[in-house]
Order: C-alpha cells, then sequence, then structure tokens
C-alpha cells in the first residue's frame, strides 16, 4: 500500500468517526431532510461504560444530519424534584434542600447524577432548576405548568425546523461539494498526477473550508444566540479540519430542538403511521412508569395526549394492540406484549399490571409464551 493510500485510509476512517452522533440512551434520534420534515432513526448502539447511545448518520451525500430530543428522567412538582438513582430506586428531594450543580455533559442534584446530555440541554435544566429552587412555591406550578406546554408545542417545533432548512441552504451545498473533492476529486487527481500539486489540493480544500466556517458562523448565531463559546470551538475545528467541515450540519442539528418533548419533536417531522407508533410508545411509558397519581406525570400525560389529539389522532387507539393475537388472552399496556396465559407481570418491560382482552377465557386456552 503506498503512503498516499495509506492517507486515504486514514482520512476515511476519521470521517466516519465524525459521522457517529452519541448521545444519552433512550434519547429519540431522528434525520433531518432538506425539506423540513423527517424519519425516526433507529440502530442506535450502547456504549454501557460511558453511559452513551451510538448512532451512525448517513456518510453519503446529501448528507442528512441527526437531531435528538432527550427528555429527562426527572419528575418535578411545586414540592421538589425526584429521580432514578443508580441501584433503580427513586430519590425525591424538596426544593428547599436542593444544590444544583452542573458539568459540560451532567446535572447533579446534592452531588447525584440528575440528567445527561448535551452542553446546551445541561444547561436548560440547570437554569430551570435554579429559577424552581429560588422561586416560592405557589410559583412553582405556573413555571412547571410553562415549561411543559413549551417542551409539548409542536409548532414551536415546526418554526425552529423551518429556520433550520433555510438557514442551511448554502451550507449544505458547500459541505456536499467538500466531500466529493475530498474523497472523489482529490484522490482521482492525485491518481493522474502524483503529488506535485498537493499543494493546491490543500489550498482548495482550506478555502472551502473557510466558507463552510462562514456560513457555519451565521446559521449558528440565528440559531444559539446564546452560544458563542461552542460556536468559536466549532469554527475553529471546521477550518483546521476538512472532514469536520464536511459534518458541520450536525454541529447545527445536534440540540437543534434541545427543550422541546419527543412527542412535539415527532410532531414536526413526523407523519402518519410514523408519528402514531412513536408517539404510541411516548404515552405509553408516561402513563404506565413511575407514579401516575403525582402531579408532574398526571400534567405531563395530559398534555401529551392533546398534542397526539392535534396531529390528529387519537390518544385512547394508541394504548391498546392494533390487533388481538390468536390465543391471547392479556396485553401488557406499556410495551403491548400479547400473552397467552394468566401471568402477574410482563416478561419484557416489567410491567406488573397487564391488562386482560374482553371476553378471554383464560382458562381454557392451552399455556404458552409471549408473542
Amino acid at each position: 500500500m503506498s503512503q498516499l493510500e495509506s492517507l486515504f485510509l486514514v482520512v476515511l476512517v476519521i470521517y466516519l468517526a465524525q459521522c457517529l452522533h452519541w448521545v444519552t440512551p433512550g434519547a429519540a434520534v431522528f434525520v433531518l431532510r432538506i425539506r423540513g420534515r423527517g424519519k425516526r432513526k433507529r440502530g442506535g448502539f450502547v456504549w454501557s461504560a460511558l453511559k452513551l447511545e451510538g448512532f451512525l448518520a448517513s456518510p453519503f451525500p446529501p448528507l442528512s444530519p441527526l437531531t435528538a430530543a432527550a427528555w429527562p428522567a426527572f419528575q418535578l412538582d411545586p414540592d421538589g424534584i425526584a429521580f432514578p438513582e443508580s441501584e433503580g430506586e427513586s430519590l425525591f428531594l424538596p426544593w428547599e434542600k436542593v444544590n444544583v450543580t452542573r458539568s459540560d455533559s451532567r446535572l447533579l442534584c446534592n452531588g447525584k447524577t440528575a440528567f445527561r446530555g448535551s452542553e446546551a440541554q445541561v444547561l436548560a435544566c440547570f437554569t430551570l432548576l435554579q429559577q424552581l429552587r429560588s422561586a416560592a412555591r405557589p410559583q412553582r406550578e405556573t413555571m412547571l405548568g410553562r415549561w411543559l406546554r413549551q417542551a409539548m408545542n409542536a409548532r414551536r417545533v415546526a418554526r425552529r425546523l423551518e429556520v433550520f432548512s433555510r438557514r442551511l441552504r448554502w451550507l449544505r451545498v458547500l459541505v456536499n461539494l467538500q466531500f466529493f473533492f475530498l474523497f472523489f476529486v482529490a484522490p482521482f487527481v492525485f491518481a493522474r498526477t502524483g503529488t506535485t500539486i498537493l499543494w493546491r489540493v490543500i489550498l482548495f480544500l482550506l478555502g472551502l473550508s473557510l466558507l463552510i466556517a462562514l456560513e457555519f458562523w451565521t446559521a449558528h448565531r440565528k440559531l444559539y444566540p446564546q452560544g458563542g463559546s461552542s460556536r468559536l470551538k466549532a469554527m475553529v475545528t471546521i477550518v483546521l479540519s476538512p472532514v469536520a467541515a464536511i459534518r458541520a450540519c450536525d454541529v447545527l442539528a445536534r440540540d437543534l430542538l434541545a427543550g422541546s418533548h419527543p412527542v412535539a419533536v415527532a410532531g414536526g417531522l413526523l407523519e402518519g403511521e410514523e408519528f402514531d407508533e412513536f408517539a404510541g410508545e411516548q404515552l405509553r411509558l408516561c402513563q404506565f412508569a413511575g407514579q401516575p397519581d403525582k402531579w408532574y406525570q398526571r400534567t405531563l400525560a395530559g398534555l401529551m395526549s392533546q398534542a397526539i389529539k392535534q396531529a390528529g389522532t387519537r390518544p385512547d387507539t394508541l394504548l391498546r394492540p392494533a390487533e388481538r393475537q390468536e390465543g391471547c388472552v392479556a396485553y401488557c399496556p406499556r410495551c403491548l406484549s400479547q400473552y397467552v396465559k394468566d401471568t402477574r407481570s410482563c416478561a419484557d418491560c416489567g410491567f406488573d399490571k397487564l391488562v386482560p382482552f374482553k371476553g378471554a377465557a383464560a382458562r381454557t386456552l392451552k399455556r404458552g409464551g409471549t408473542d
């Protein structure tokens, strides 16, 4: 293998690493298409040691970026904050005893991790918790209600997606041009002429990277007016690395919809059956997890149902299996697994309140497992 071939292979590996999108495990990831719509991204892999989940963005043109909607696992109410600990137990802290700190990727309450996410998401949650901690109790319910309504606003998501699509019009052209030049034109030229034009290729890539950086700066300042430090770091990386410049749209899309609930994001991106499937998963997770009688979960479920109705779907149709499978007598309302015999809890998700099908004669059916 020649030196140029080795160099090309190294660049290719670095580029594929740039295509990896790391998110908090359980976050909803979506592909943003050119015209403002999108689709759900599946097939992530979990890196347990770092508590991250990786998704591979499309490495080929049109280089569609990914965005993530990571909804916090903590639950807020006017009296305090509850969040799961590492042992699986839920810890409740009254606001008067909460001490909130943060790092770039973690939000901590009294030294315990309450949320993991990107720097922008952690900062938004940190600001919210600080405001709630310093507010009087009668004000907290109003503040929380306003925060949840904004997070569930699909129109807000659609407006932001429209701005994103408009601002990235020229940037998309430039990054795709950079891709074609780096991986097709440059290798072809080197194969024909050798390294005699190496500096010309470097200068062309540098000039194109500068154009990408300028377009990136303009779009980032519009989409993230408070993100001055992250904007500067990203711009320097783009100028110095032609491979990073190709994935400039990914940096802009990563936290585009931070602060919006996954159902609201799906309402702005998905259509038809794809939206119904995703919204059903989120609604069931909310209604059949934790403590549904508590203020936070009850309020969130109500707002989620309203958002689903506004999208043209009846929430009750998403809470039951589309079709009862032959011989099944009960189903799990959280994950919709169906069972052909009486059982105490769901073998798939652990939910302990299975729902019997109407008219099912459980004791006359043969024994079996889950479908």
